[in-house]
């Protein structure tokens, strides 16, 4: 089966194809394998298994579709492991059992009202500075009045006001 496809260079989007069918960013299979954190063999598994979409193959390169390894990335179906160095945050729990993806709310809960520099420097890494600036104003409601002013102004946001019952009650001063 051939099909015709140009492959395009520029320093400013990247590599891309265009076919007849469209134009469409692509990465290496390496370049895959990095932003995925697996290695190599993993990448052509996936490729295998439809997980991730081949645009081409050029000089015996793997050319994968780009918006496929992003919607991978933040998949929530696949294992995303939190660093050692954030046990501490999570007591109660075995830091095996979460995930980046799934237990988003509750990482970034702990990471934002009790996490160190590098605590935050991961976070802002993993997720991306909006995905913590929608969090603040989400759900900053539960964080401590100095963690939320802080994050307030680092994000420039402000919070959603929280429920009422936060603000009522004897615990309340």
């Amino acid at each position: 089966m051939n099909i015709d496809y140009e492959v395009l260079f520029s320093a400013s989007e990247g590599v891309a194809v265009r076919t007849p069918d469209g134009r469409f960013p692509v990465l290496t299979a390496a370049q895959a394998a990095r932003r995925l954190g697996r290695s190599r063999r993993q990448v052509y598994r996936l490729l295998k298994s439809g997980d991730l979409v081949l645009r081409a193959k050029a000089l015996g390169e793997c050319l994968i579709d780009e918006p496929s390894v992003n919607r991978l990335k933040a998949s929530t179906r696949t294992r995303q492991p939190l660093p050692a160095a954030l046990a501490p945050l999570f007591p109660e729990y075995s830091l095996r059992s979460l995930n980046a993806g799934t237990d988003r709310d509750l990482v970034l809960a702990r990471v934002v009202e009790s996490g160190g520099e590098k605590a935050v420097a991961w976070a802002l890494r993993r997720y991306g500075r909006p995905a913590v600036r929608s969090f603040v104003r989400r759900r900053g409601s539960s964080l401590s009045p100095r963690s939320l002013a802080f994050w307030e102004s680092f994000l420039g946001v402000r919070a959603l006001p929280g429920p009422a019952w936060r603000k009522e009650g004897p615990w309340r001063a």
